[in-house]
């Protein structure tokens, strides 16, 4: 992990599912000093959009006003957290663990809510330890995204019995993980996901010609040096975004008379949810 010392403004904020592990996610907190910490608790059925953060509730004082269910953590579970409380502020968010795209989309939210990258931002690091495996992709992708540092901890010890105690003991040492790019969409691409997003949520077709002057009203990027022909709009709009979300298989063409219906895929709709934070209304 990296331990170089954080500007006297900066802090450190830390991520980490809580899964059944308890030292493995206490004991790096502590060692590397931590000083805001997002806990993801399991919430298979929540009821809220992938990667929405209620951040006011997650900071509350009294466990039960944060909308993580306590009564569904292990003994052991409640004790990471009262551990953690005793040198960081915690803050536990409820997290479908299994959805690959609910961990993503949290994870980069809690990431634009501290600025992580920019130069007067906090520093982010996240645990790919302690979840099951698809909230380690999640957390992992996210950090390749934002900039974030990623940390594997590996156990001295490995236990069975969930039930009773955690999955391992102790910590025998924590290692770095490689970050990668990774080719996220533009502000303007998630915007427009969203846009198709809602509409289809109304029953509602979208065609090129409505994107674009959806995207007039809302000032967006790819339009402004277009100029002010059709021809040149349309051309702005596939260059800049269907293009490249046609590619990626976020978006479909259905031709339709003289014009296309652009249609929102099943990818294309969770990786909205992943990435909705570009739009700042989160």
């Amino acid at each position: 992990m990296d331990t170089s010392v954080p500007s006297v403004a900066e802090r450190r904020v830390h991520v980490a599912p809580l899964g059944h592990e308890h030292d493995r996610i206490v004991d790096p907190l502590r060692r590397h000093g931590a000083d805001v910490v997002y806990l993801l608790a399991d919430e298979p059925d929540r009821d809220a959009a992938r990667g929405a953060v209620d951040f006011e509730a997650a900071a509350a004082a009294d466990p039960t006003e944060t909308r993580v269910d306590v009564d569904r953590l292990a003994d052991y579970q409640r004790d990471v957290w009262e551990a953690i409380e005793s040198f960081a502020s915690v803050r536990a968010l409820p997290v479908e663990l299994a959805d690959v795209y609910d961990v993503l989309g949290v994870t980069t939210t809690i990431a634009a809510r501290h600025g992580a990258g920019d130069p007067d931002g906090d520093r982010l690091f996240a645990n790919v330890s302690t979840g099951p495996r698809i909230a380690a992709v999640g957390v992992a992708m996210a950090c390749m995204i934002v900039g974030a540092r990623p940390y594997s901890v590996e156990p001295e010890t490995h236990r069975h019995d969930l039930d009773e105690a955690p999955l391992t003991t102790g910590v025998e040492r924590t290692v770095d993980l490689p970050l990668y790019p990774m080719d996220a969409p533009t502000a303007d691409q998630v915007a427009v996901l969203g846009r198709l997003h809602d509409r289809a949520a109304d029953h509602l077709t979208t065609d090129k010609w409505n994107l674009i002057e959806w995207a007039r009203g809302r000032e967006l990027a790819f339009l402004r040096e277009a100029g002010e022909s059709r021809t040149a709009k349309y051309r702005a709009l596939e260059t800049h975004v269907l293009g490249p979300l046609l590619d990626r298989g976020y978006v479909e063409l259905e031709d339709v008379g003289r014009s296309d219906s652009v249609h929102l895929t099943e990818t294309g709709r969770r990786v909205y949810f992943a990435f909705q934070h570009k739009l700042g209304g989160t």
